[in-house]
């Protein structure tokens, strides 16, 4: 175990397709090897009482950055989800990742290199990749290493820019 204690973040406001609930059923699982550990509720506002969360609920966007830093681990085990900018906000935070294998999700996250990616609604993988991380610190630190450099090299407004440009030149050089 570890003698820091480590804080789980989720982010998201739609709870239910967010998978709010099977993070929660995870979270009773991880607290059982890892008793320290918290869980932090950014923007929704679940009710439930329950040993070592934090619901925060709504939040200004500028508070978001001070959160995430907070944070170390993220977490958002969705069902639906078409991109995910709570996942590349994480990622810039240097935090490793455990989603779900929807989306564009796999997009950006690639299983066992800087994060974990399990099936909607299975509670025990989502519980088992915390634990995969909440035990290994280093692993931690090279998941949000890779999570923010690959933000800069692909999602940054200069990175996003750059390809913009590359294409537009390409469109006005093939011509009508």
């Amino acid at each position: 175990m570890l003698d820091t204690i480590q804080n789980i973040l989720f982010v998201g406001l739609d709870w239910e397709r967010k998978g709010g609930p099977d993070l929660i059923e995870a979270f009773k699982i991880v607290l059982e090897k890892y008793p320290d550990t918290t869980l932090t509720i950014v923007g929704a506002s679940p009710q439930i009482q329950a040993q070592n969360i934090n619901i925060i609920g709504k939040v200004p966007l500028q508070s978001l950055k001070t959160i995430y830093k907070a944070a170390t681990i993220f977490c958002m085990p969705t069902y639906v989800e078409p991109f995910g900018v709570v996942f590349l906000e994480a990622m810039q935070a240097h935090l490793p990742i455990v989603g779900t294998n929807v989306g564009a999700i796999p997009d950006f996250i690639k299983d066992g290199w800087n994060g974990w990616l399990v099936e909607p609604g299975d509670v025990q993988a989502i519980a088992e990749a915390l634990s995969k991380l909440l035990s290994n610190p280093e692993l931690c630190r090279q998941f949000g290493e890779r999570n923010f450099s690959l933000t800069q090299e692909r999602y940054s407004w200069e990175a996003v820019g750059q390809k913009l440009h590359a294409y537009i030149l390409k469109a006005l050089s093939s011509g009508p």
